[in-house]
């Protein structure tokens, strides 16, 4: 019961500091104090503006010839409150199952839950083999500064052999995603005389065939499930007012989802070709922006996973599903720099970036339990 209430008290904390994507310095403080009580070597790192992340390690006291390096944690950050709470964001209410609050479930239920398991760990006397890193980012629901920040740290300093990101899922284990390229497509073409427009090339019509090429040749594939889908999000030219001047200039933003078998440099190579063959003429320039995020699949066979596969089962008699995840994470992040295995696991709940957003309070505690029982095993 203690812990039950210790969870639930640091829930409560975490969700009544508003952590808003690039508003996370609050947020971050105060988990630093918190895990710094309770006994952990803690880095608060400064990203940009009042982003910071928190980064804390604990050694386990019990020596034996196997351990594993275990990364938990995940975002600290939230996406905005919108007018249509009907409670206040910010206090959590609970309704018996249900603990309703900004963030409570993407994802400080998760971060709540990860924390009250190593408060367990410390009054054990540290009873687990191996180390402990937790790290708690920034920036996650915005462009992932917060993990782009952890990666260059760790890639001079050491890194896991397993990592567990406490995200929404608990009926299925996330093994890998899709990545995402927002890409930007500038077109130039050359002016001239409106009412004569071969004198010129017109960069608008030269986007629209382009455009038009691009989803007549990956449309069908993404139906077939043989490619991530693609979306112009935006189209715009320079227009100073009405003029005879075939414009010279079109932009657009393209976002291409990938899938774990697609290169973002190949599909830049094979879009460039396509104008090539079905619009050649003018200039296109493809640029990528940010946010930019590889896709990832890790090896199922790691017996890291198997082992926490095994403990899920036999206390849930359940044997969750390995899932491609169609959204991106943080984890993105950490498999492709870090080559971490990564898996987002942690307590469900739903209405994820809506009003009235929640946590299962027994999967909370379910998954607490399991958890501790993952750290603790020697595998």
């Amino acid at each position: 019961m203690y812990y039950s209430e210790y969870c639930m008290s640091l829930l409560r904390k975490l969700i009544s500091i508003p952590s808003e994507s690039q508003n996370e310095e609050k947020v971050a403080n105060f988990l630093c104090s918190w895990l710094e009580d309770m006994g952990m070597q803690v880095t608060l790192q400064h990203i940009s503006g009042k982003s910071y992340n928190v980064i804390a390690s604990v050694k386990g006291k019990r020596k034996e010839k196997q351990h594993k390096k275990l990364l938990l944690g995940g975002h600290i950050d939230t996406v905005s409150a919108n007018e249509r709470w009907r409670t206040d964001p910010y206090c959590l209410k609970e309704d018996g199952n249900f603990l309703y609050g900004l963030g409570a479930g993407d994802m400080k239920g998760g971060i709540a839950a990860q924390v009250t398991v190593l408060k367990k760990l410390f009054d054990s006397n540290l009873d687990f083999p191996g180390e402990i890193e937790f790290i708690g980012l920034a920036d996650e629901e915005r462009h992932s500064i917060g993990a782009h920040a952890y990666v260059k740290v760790k890639k001079t300093a050491g890194s896991a052999d397993f990592a567990i990101l406490a995200e929404p899922h608990y009926d299925n284990i996330v093994v890998g995603s899709m990545g995402k390229a927002l890409l930007n497509l500038d077109i130039r073409g050359i002016t001239g005389h409106a009412a004569m427009p071969e004198s010129g090339i017109n960069a608008i019509d030269c986007m629209v065939l382009f455009i038009n090429s691009l989803n007549n040749e990956y449309m069908p594939l993404y139906k077939d499930n043989k490619v991530g889908s693609l979306c112009i999000l935006r189209t715009f030219s320079k227009y100073e007012g009405y003029s005879l001047s075939i414009p010279e200039q079109c932009t657009s933003y393209l976002n291409k989802q990938l899938n774990s078998n697609e290169s973002i440099d190949e599909f830049i190579k094979n879009i460039q070709d396509l104008y090539e063959k079905h619009v050649g003429k003018g200039e296109l320039k493809i640029t990528k922006e940010i946010p930019f995020y590889p896709s990832y699949k890790i090896n199922t066979d790691t017996i890291h996973l198997k082992s926490l596969l095994n403990i899920i089962h036999n206390n849930n008699n359940i044997v969750p599903e390995l899932k491609i995840n169609h959204s991106v994470s943080d984890g993105n992040i950490l498999y492709t720099e870090l080559l971490v295995p990564t898996i987002l696991y942690g307590p469900q709940g739903a209405n994820y970036h809506k009003e009235d957003e929640y946590v299962l309070k027994d999967t909370m505690l379910s998954y607490m339990g399991i958890l501790e029982k993952f750290i603790r095993l020697n595998d």
